[in-house]
């Protein structure tokens, strides 16, 4: 699963579809449903030699039997 920033407010991206959750970086939104979140979403700012990125935990995709993800991936790739 990607991620990506957004301008938008909770209430526009309820009315896409999307929960919201807050982490210490900010507000987490992701898809109501193909996910599963175990305990606590965390965002994290990392530095690494050859990039400096943002890597979320706690956010999972449901898999159907046999390893695949269940249904298409759209709507899960960002916002």
């Amino acid at each position: 699963m990607s991620v990506s920033f957004t301008d938008e407010g909770s209430d526009a991206m309820l009315a896409k579809g999307y929960e919201t959750d807050e982490s210490e970086l900010g507000n987490v939104y992701y898809p109501r449903e193909g996910i599963i979140i175990p305990d606590h979403i965390a965002v994290n700012y990392i530095e690494y030699p050859w990039i400096t990125c943002f890597e979320v935990e706690g956010v999972e995709i449901l898999k159907e039997d046999g390893g695949e993800t269940a249904g298409s991936q759209k709507g899960l790739d960002g916002f």
